[in-house]
Order: C-alpha cells, then sequence, then structure tokens
C-alpha cells in the first residue's frame, strides 16, 4: 500500500529532526540555556483518560514548554476548559458505537462483573479492550497524525490504549511517553496492542514497529500490581473545574459522604447497586452526597432518605475537601484522588479493574472493600468514625505527597530526547 501525503510527509521530515524547528525558543535560565520543547499530549475521548495526565501538561507549561492536547469527542472541551491549547482530531466521529449497549441492564451488569474478575486474575487488559481501542484510534489516527506533522512536536504523551499516538511516534522518529491510569503495569500491553494496530500504520505507511516507549505509572509501588518497568509520578487529581455551590461554601452540620459510580457504570449498569446503600443512609447520622453526573436516572432507587443529597456533576478532588468518607465502584481515579484527599473509602467493585483497586484500598489501609449487598448501617458508621482507619488514610496520603510530582518528572522525559 502506497503512504498516505500525510505519512510521506512524516517519513520525509525525519532527516530534519535535528534542526531547529520555527518557534523553537533559547532561554537562559540561572546561565544555563534551556531550549522550549514541544509536547504533544495524545488523548483517547473520555475523562478518565484526560484529567489523569492533566498535572504532567501543566508541569511542562509552568517550565516553560509548548503544550498541545490532540483529542476527541467529550474530552475535546474538558481539555480547553483545563487552559489548554487542543486540536479535535476527530470532529464528528462515532466513538459510541465502538461500545454499543447490549443487552438489559442485568446482562450488562453481569458482563462487566465477569470481565472485571478476569482481569483481577490475569492482570492484563482483555484482548476485546485492545480491539475496541484499536478502532477508536483509527478514528483519530488521521488528525493525530496530520497535526503533528505540521507541528513537529519533540515528544509524544499519551494516553493509555491510545494507539494512534504509537503510529505518529514511529512516523515521526520520537520518543513516546506511555501514562498510566489504573494500578495495573503492563510491560507487554504495547507489544499485545501492536497487531490490532498494524491495519493502522499499514494504511498510512509507516513500519509496524513500536517507537521508543516509557512508562509513568501514577502511583507507588505498593499499590501497583502486575509486572513492568517504569517511571512512578505523584498523582495531581483533577476532575474539571467549575463554580462551586453555596453548601459546599458553608461549614458542613454533620459528617459528609460522598457516594458516586464514576461515569461508566451508570451509563452501562445503571445505579441499582447503590439501593442498599441509601437505605442504610437513612440510619446514619451524616449528609450522603449522591454524585452521578447530570440528570441521572434515579428511578430504580425510589424515595431517597431525608439525609441524601442529589448534585450535577461537580469537580471530585474538590468535593472530597468537604467529605469526611466516599462510597464508590472501584474506579481507580476515584480511588487514588481519595487516597490522596486522606478521606476513608469504601470500594464495591463493579466491573473493569474495580476488584484490583478495591483489594488494594484494603490491603494498603484506605479503606473498605464489600459487594453492595453487604452495606449496612453499622458498616457505614464505621467508615465514618474508626479512629485506626481515619489514621491510616492520613499515613497513606502523607505518602502520596512525598512521591516525586510532575515538575520532577519533566526533566527526566526531556532527557528522553538527548537519548533518542
Amino acid at each position: 500500500m502506497a503512504p498516505s501525503g500525510v505519512a510521506r510527509a512524516a517519513v520525509e521530515r525525519l532527516a530534519a529532526q535535528s534542526a531547529p524547528k520555527a518557534g523553537m525558543v533559547l532561554h537562559a535560565s540561572f546561565g544555563i540555556e534551556v531550549v522550549a520543547m514541544r509536547v504533544l499530549f495524545a488523548v483517547s475521548p473520555g475523562f478518565d483518560h484526560l484529567y489523569p495526565l492533566s498535572g504532567l501538561a501543566w508541569a511542562f507549561r509552568t517550565a516553560g514548554h509548548d503544550v498541545v492536547v490532540a483529542t476527541s469527542g467529550v474530552s475535546t472541551q474538558a481539555a480547553a476548559h483545563a487552559g489548554f491549547a487542543v486540536r479535535e482530531v476527530s470532529p464528528g466521529a462515532d466513538f459510541a458505537s465502538i461500545f454499543p449497549k447490549v443487552g438489559t441492564p442485568e446482562e450488562r451488569t453481569r458482563a462487566m462483573r465477569e470481565r472485571g474478575l478476569a482481569i483481577a486474575e490475569t492482570l492484563e487488559t482483555p484482548d476485546v479492550i485492545l480491539e475496541k481501542f484499536s478502532r477508536v484510534s483509527d478514528l483519530m489516527l488521521d488528525g493525530i497524525l496530520e497535526f503533528a506533522t505540521a507541528w513537529q512536536p519533540d515528544l509524544i504523551v499519551y494516553s493509555k490504549l491510545q494507539g494512534a499516538a504509537l503510529v505518529t511516534a514511529r512516523a515521526l522518529g520520537i520518543p513516546a511517553v506511555e501514562h498510566g491510569f489504573s494500578f495495573l503495569r503492563e510491560g507487554t500491553m504495547a507489544e499485545r496492542f501492536l497487531p490490532y494496530l498494524a491495519p493502522l500504520y499499514e494504511r498510512v505507511g509507516v513500519p509496524v514497529e513500536l517507537p521508543s516507549i516509557t512508562s509513568l505509572y501514577f502511583a507507588p509501588e505498593d499499590m501497583m500490581h502486575g509486572e513492568g518497568e517504569g517511571w512512578t509520578m505523584r498523582s495531581v487529581p483533577f476532575h474539571g473545574g467549575g463554580t462551586l455551590p453555596d453548601w459546599m461554601a458553608r461549614p458542613k452540620e454533620r459528617p459528609r459522604v460522598c457516594v458516586t459510580l464514576g461515569t461508566t457504570v451508570p451509563h452501562v449498569a445503571g445505579i441499582g447497586s447503590l439501593e442498599s446503600v441509601l437505605t442504610a443512609a437513612a440510619d446514619v447520622d451524616a449528609e450522603f452526597v449522591l454524585a452521578l453526573g447530570d440528570d441521572p436516572d434515579l428511578d430504580s432507587l425510589g424515595t431517597l432518605p431525608e439525609n441524601v443529597r442529589v448534585v450535577g456533576w461537580t469537580p471530585l478532588s474538590t468535593l472530597l475537601t468537604t467529605c469526611d468518607a466516599i462510597i464508590h465502584h472501584g474506579g481507580s481515579g476515584t480511588t487514588l484522588t481519595a487516597a490522596h484527599a486522606a478521606v476513608p473509602q469504601l470500594a464495591m467493585p463493579h466491573g473493569a479493574d474495580n476488584w484490583i483497586n478495591a483489594a488494594m484500598v484494603e490491603r494498603c489501609g484506605l479503606g473498605l472493600n464489600r459487594d453492595p449487598e453487604q452495606v449496612d448501617a453499622q458498616l457505614l458508621k464505621t467508615l465514618l468514625h474508626d479512629t485506626e482507619l481515619r489514621a491510616s488514610t492520613r499515613a497513606a496520603a502523607t505518602a502520596l505527597a512525598a512521591q516525586p510530582g510532575p515538575d520532577q518528572i519533566v526533566p527526566r522525559l526531556l532527557g528522553l530526547l538527548d537519548a533518542n
């Protein structure tokens, strides 16, 4: 297959990689000349792919480097609202068709559970997910490659499972950095992903080979699972900006508990699993904040207790600064955000990597791991008032804060350019 015009132009530029780029700036810092690099963040659609990368993107900007986020779908406006320059690479693409809702809510719940338990056993992303994200990557490839060929980044940072970034980095001959957003080390995932991406490489005339890849993990070693080499970087919990409501600005009258299922579980399986939580909440002297996003379907929960407050989209990282505990589905971002906030957590696994995360929550002294049907008022009181648990979560938060942050990782990543 003949290379596309975009790929041909990319390959022709490989010989000119060492030449100074238009717009490259040399500036003095303490008497040392520093080059302002260009860093492209290639991100799959979805808040759980975008927000974990924000801290590193801000660190590059703070250090004086140029950053552009190449993404699509809901992440486009979210990245712009986070303050980044954004290139929408596949406007109008139908990503929803890649992840259709099949069967009844009960069947979808069962399928989520089975897949999640399989991940907990194998510690690997299932092949079906690799195949689906190869299709996501295919929809984004032309836009990412075209922009990168024109902008000529020095480095590509990509959200895990963003295959178009791998094709683009190989085409331009530049290093790629895989930014993780889970507690799984998967040292062989790129090699497993490559056969699914082969048609993308071939379509644009790029050799079917991986670029140089460095993995970043967003949690310390004692929280991680699986095998693989990479660098640990302290996470910067971020869930978007927004105007805070009056009730968050006033002093609390009693303990506050956040209740959330993230974004995927309500969409796929509904929120019926919260019935036992809310029934138990009626017998606990606390305010329960039901944070399920905008316009949740609450019909399956019936009449809510008087101490339950339903809120729209609220930045979780900020909400947790006002909370005394959190009940959630075991999502990796939610789990780590709660750990950074020193908020005891009750994890109720639903699917994906939730069982891995929930087991880690209990093992590391961050909270409790239970199925929804095991939740009662006494368990919620333990979550709120157990002194050993609260001390353990504070100690964990202190340890997390001591990890190297994005500002310390940026110089190491720039060192990859010299090695390349």
